[in-house]
């Protein structure tokens, strides 16, 4: 075999001269134009938007630009970048889904661990505690 500067990479023994066409090969299809096939197939690729032993969701799964973490290691460019403009919406729609609630504040508790938690409720009656400050021991 002869060297060739022009390769990018070899998939099965076969040389790309691309990035784009070495994924294409790599995961055996062609792009994906649809964005619900892109998250499905993105999600899929990451077992489940798992990262460090975490599962996580769309919205809060971290996209990275190392390139031989999922998903960008089995996505073009132009489709990681369309996950990520995806992702930046969804996470919008979720903020103001959250601000529709109208949360109130309605009390702070301090905790014998030091800690600090902040009591709120929506315009519905839920409630959720927010750990203001978490556990920590005392300076002395």
């Amino acid at each position: 075999m002869t060297y060739d500067p022009n390769v990018y990479g070899y998939v099965d023994g076969q040389p790309t001269y691309s990035r784009d066409e070495f994924i294409y090969k790599k995961r055996r299809r062609g792009p994906i134009t649809d964005d619900a096939e892109l998250v499905a197939f993105a999600e899929k690729a990451t077992s489940g938007w798992h990262n460090a032993g975490w599962r996580r969701t769309f919205t809060t799964y971290y996209l990275g630009d190392y390139a031989l973490s999922e998903p960008l290691d089995s996505m073009t460019i132009k489709e990681y970048n369309r996950l990520k403009d995806l992702q930046k919406e969804a996470r919008q729609e979720a903020e103001a889904a959250e601000a529709a609630r109208c949360w109130q504040h309605v009390e702070t508790l301090h905790w014998a661990d030091n800690s600090v938690e902040e009591v709120y409720k929506d315009k519905d009656g839920n409630i959720k505690h927010v750990m203001a400050v978490s556990p920590h021991g005392d300076a002395c």
